[in-house]
């Protein structure tokens, strides 16, 4: 014969208790590690759109600027934009046909672009 006193039945109860309070804690921490990798990712995203957006914005002043005959950017100048800055690497030569490249950076995001200019 086995009879359990309620002592025992309550210890069992606690211990059943403690377990499901434990899986719910492991499933919370899941869930808030996931949405902080979340927010990572997002950040990212806006950082790298910032430095895309600061050499288009680079590019097109290329661009003005050859088209109305004024003078191009220095090679090694850069242009900030908020957060973003855009690095001039190289401007062809004033007049003639060549490739303007221009390194845009945010944050830990970088992006390079490069514009074929040629005068009219």
């Amino acid at each position: 014969m086995n009879h359990r006193t309620p002592q025992v039945r309550r210890g069992c109860g606690i211990a059943a208790v403690v377990l499901m309070l434990a899986a719910i804690n492991l499933a919370v921490m899941g869930s808030v590690s996931a949405s902080g990798s979340e927010v990572h990712v997002s950040a990212l995203r806006i950082e790298t759109a910032r430095a895309f957006y600061a050499a288009e914005s680079a590019a097109r002043v290329v661009i003005k600027c050859t088209n109305e005959g004024i003078a191009l950017p220095a090679a090694n100048s850069t242009l900030s934009l908020g957060p973003a800055t855009a690095t001039y690497v190289s401007i062809p030569i004033p007049g003639e046909t060549g490739d303007a490249v221009i390194h845009a950076s945010d944050g830990n995001t970088t992006r390079r672009l490069r514009v074929s200019v040629t005068p009219f």
